[in-house]
């Protein structure tokens, strides 16, 4: 059984809340089966036939257990993505599982544990990775922003062509980008006040095959005046220009290329955040959340809503949608949405885009910037992925056989949610359904 920490949460009504009913086998449905309709039923999330509005992100959150299913079955049992969440950890305080509630009483997650951490594929580790990296950005940014320092956002990338496979497109964008950085005329070197960068390396695949780029925040000492602004803009994409000229005998894009401040006075449609600086408070945009948003919420709220979107009256024409109908790049976890959904071809790109980025950061600090804005030394994927808060609140320590028997019936997801709003009671009467019947009511049957 489980030793419940005592908490005053009310009760979820009944033995399972409204997130989903209770798996078939270890699998959920076959892929086999899931082939002959456009939509494979899954327990970890909602069916996308029967949309529901949700305003506490419990889609968000169970949709990412659904991918994980399915980055699994691309991947295999024996990749370590196999057994994330799902085999438990060696502890030698013998901990066991735990079910945690972060502090900000919005989520729930588990610990003891093997964890994959890995950020390109796997939902569930990229999600915290991620949030952790934005909140140091953010921190990073506001303390050069106190300091009378700016910010500014450089997007670069390289031509591609549909035939063009990404292990070679992104050898090359980073390449170009170590050559922008060093020699006589770096990126130190040009920019006014010059501290240091940060670097994200995203992805998309669109009708001209993959198009990875990077977004890349600099931090100089003082504000750029409008003058050295456009200087900056002409001498960056002219050092950008020739370095991918001579890495790869192709002409860049100008429209690809942008060199803007990070702070500006309105933002249509986003939300902003002020900060204080020795000028008073300013507008920051909110580039933390879009050069971090690989495995956010952002990108798993598009496939929430585009799910939302589509009703049961569209399954027969929504496969078209997809695959022949889309002009616009899908990210690697719409391409992992669209594979669940029935699209082979989705998935092979997605194996190839995991393939192309393996091993390779997301986010990249440029040396010495951590130091010079007093910020700990930076964790390691595993180190964040394996983290727990001092402030977060442990709700529940899982058995055993309990673990096996929510992991067998695909129950992650839906445990973690039960218990964000209930109590240990709520999960034990769903468990309780399916556990094997003792001997002894076996024989009385029987009988």
């Amino acid at each position: 059984m489980v030793g419940v920490v005592a908490r005053g949460v009310p009760s979820v009504p009944g033995a399972c809340p409204p997130f989903g009913g209770v798996g078939t086998g270890a699998g959920g449905a076959s892929r086999k089966s899931a082939r002959k309709g456009p939509v494979p039923s899954y327990t970890e999330s909602p069916s996308p036939a029967t949309p529901k509005t949700s305003s506490d992100g419990s889609e968000k959150r169970l949709l990412r257990w659904e991918l994980q299913n399915s980055a699994r079955e691309l991947l295999g049992s024996k990749h370590r993505i196999g057994v994330c969440h799902r085999v438990q950890a060696q502890d030698v305080d013998g901990n066991g599982v735990r079910v945690f509630r972060r502090k900000d009483n919005k989520s729930t997650y588990y610990r003891g544990l093997m964890v994959c951490a890995n950020v390109w594929a796997c939902p569930i580790c990229s999600a915290k990775i991620s949030e952790r990296r934005r909140e140091e950005l953010e921190r990073a940014i506001s303390q050069v922003l106190a300091n009378g320092g700016g910010v500014y956002h450089m997007l670069l990338t390289v031509p591609h062509r549909l035939k063009d496979e990404p292990l070679g497109l992104v050898a090359d964008l980073l390449k170009c980008y170590e050559r922008l950085c060093s020699g006589k005329y770096a990126l130190s070197a040009l920019v006014p006040g010059y501290l240091g960068f940060v670097r994200a390396l995203e992805v998309t695949h669109g009708e001209n095959g993959w198009h990875p780029h990077l977004h890349v925040l600099v931090f100089t000492e003082t504000v750029l005046t409008p003058d050295q602004l456009d200087l900056m803009r002409h001498v960056l994409w002219g050092k950008w220009e020739a370095r991918v000229s001579k890495q790869m005998g192709k002409a860049s894009s100008r429209k690809a290329f942008s060199f803007d401040p990070a702070i500006r006075g309105s933002f249509e449609g986003e939300v902003e955040n002020l900060v204080q600086t020795g000028d008073g408070l300013v507008h920051v945009c909110p580039v933390t959340g879009y050069i971090t948003k690989f495995g956010t919420d952002r990108e798993i709220q598009e496939i929430v809503d585009r799910r939302r979107r589509w009703g049961a009256a569209d399954e027969l024409t929504k496969s078209n949608a997809k695959t022949g109908g889309r002009t616009g790049g899908r990210s690697p976890w719409q391409l992992l949405a669209d594979f669940q959904e029935g699209d082979i071809h989705a998935g092979m790109l997605w194996k190839e885009f995991v393939a192309a980025f393996k091993g390779r950061a997301q986010l990249y600090w440029s040396q010495g910037l951590r130091g010079q804005l007093a910020l700990d030394d930076e964790a390691t994927d595993a180190e964040v992925a394996s983290a727990v808060d001092a402030l977060d609140e442990l709700l529940a320590r899982v058995s055993d056989s309990d673990w096996k028997l929510i992991v067998l019936h695909n129950l992650r997801g839906l445990v973690l949610e039960v218990l964000r709003v209930g109590v240990w009671s709520d999960v034990e009467a769903m468990l309780s359904r399916l556990r094997p019947l003792p001997q002894s009511r076996l024989l009385a049957i029987s009988k």
